[in-house]
């Protein structure tokens, strides 16, 4: 056919090529319309949404692998013309190979993208724990990072660039990069330990070794924040709050106790003023009756006879208002029943 239209040598294997990549994108185009097919009338019944999103992340890769193919063939069949330098050849298939290895790396890259973007917004946000919520996006990054880097190092390997040194080059870095970087390293190293071994929990109040207490706002890669009841915020470095001693007030179980200390005049009734101080508690509607209130006499003091009531509430959150409501609540019954309450008193003997 070819000599029919009186093509011959170079006009003839250019006519070839233009027809093969003609060819290629008629069928991009074929495979094209096959991926959405699919996507509408197969991957829509399913119940997950992961496969839908993973055939339109790789619909237009694919498409410009097909392409890339069809230019590949076609160059190779206008090589084989006569007139056709062999340098022409390897510029060409030099440009088609770093153009194959970009669009693998992208397939790559939006596969794990996907998945990843798939799995925070669909499994991680119905777990407890913010483990997957902190590391999903972090994995997703390396991922991405190390696609790229070695489809950079495949290129300037067929480039004939030696990587070795380079690899070399970048572990000195990396190296140096580590050191200036320790304190940083060393957070993001405790903050993996406080995610995995969870010794407090956001929403946990918790006491540090400072002094300062507070409930857990947030635990990041970097740092521990926590909001104080002034509404402030602490911002605590990973590695200074897991080496150092921190008490969980919350963990495992949110219940606490509530303590009220009161002193009474010597003289007065314990047994009358012990039963009054725990039907005050067991009246309050907040206060737990497992574990029982209990009320004990816990010393002699200067001025007064001392005693302790302590009872439980379900929440942390309720313990400073349930101690407030009750001490109201004993003042005004002491009243009722004539129970003093003693100034700070001495008795001074003066010897003539």
């Amino acid at each position: 056919m070819m000599e029919q239209l009186g093509l011959t040598g170079v006009t003839k294997e250019i006519v070839l090529s233009v027809l093969i990549v003609a060819v290629s994108f008629i069928a991009a185009k074929l495979l094209d319309f096959l991926i959405r097919w699919i996507g509408r009338h197969v991957t829509s019944r399913t119940r997950t949404e992961l496969d839908d999103a993973l055939i339109k992340a790789i619909e237009k890769p694919v498409i410009y692998a097909v392409i890339l193919v069809g230019f590949y063939i076609a160059a190779h069949r206008l090589a084989l013309a006569p007139d056709v330098k062999g340098t022409t050849l390897k510029i060409i298939d030099s440009i088609l190979f770093t153009l194959a290895i970009l669009v693998g790396a992208s397939i790559l890259w939006r596969v794990s993208d996907t998945f990843i973007h798939w799995y925070t917004h669909t499994v991680a946000v119905r777990t407890s724990t913010r483990f997957d919520d902190e590391f999903a996006p972090l994995i997703g990054r390396v991922v991405k990072a190390l696609v790229f880097f070695i489809a950079a190092i495949v290129i300037l390997d067929y480039f004939g660039i030696n990587v070795n040194s380079l690899v070399v080059s970048l572990g000195v870095g990396s190296l140096a990069v580590a050191l200036a970087a320790k304190d940083t390293l060393a957070n993001i190293i405790a903050g993996i330990v406080i995610m995995v071994d969870r010794p407090f929990r956001i929403g946990d109040r918790i006491l540090i070794s400072s002094g300062e207490k507070g409930d857990v706002y947030d635990i990041g890669l970097r740092s521990t924040k926590i909001l104080t009841f002034d509404n402030t915020l602490i911002i605590v470095p990973n590695a200074q709050i897991i080496n150092e001693k921190l008490i969980n007030l919350t963990y495992p179980d949110p219940k606490i106790r509530v303590r009220i200390d009161v002193g009474v005049a010597y003289g007065t009734d314990l047994e009358k003023v012990k039963k009054i101080m725990v039907d005050v508690c067991k009246e309050h509607p907040d206060v737990m009756g497992e574990p029982e209130p209990q009320c004990w006499f816990i010393g002699f003091g200067d001025s007064s006879l001392n005693l302790s009531v302590r009872c439980r509430v379900p929440n942390f959150g309720q313990q400073w208002r349930v101690e407030e409501e009750i001490r109201m609540k004993i003042n005004k019954r002491f009243e009722e029943e004539g129970i003093e309450i003693p100034f700070p008193q001495r008795v001074v003997h003066v010897k003539k």
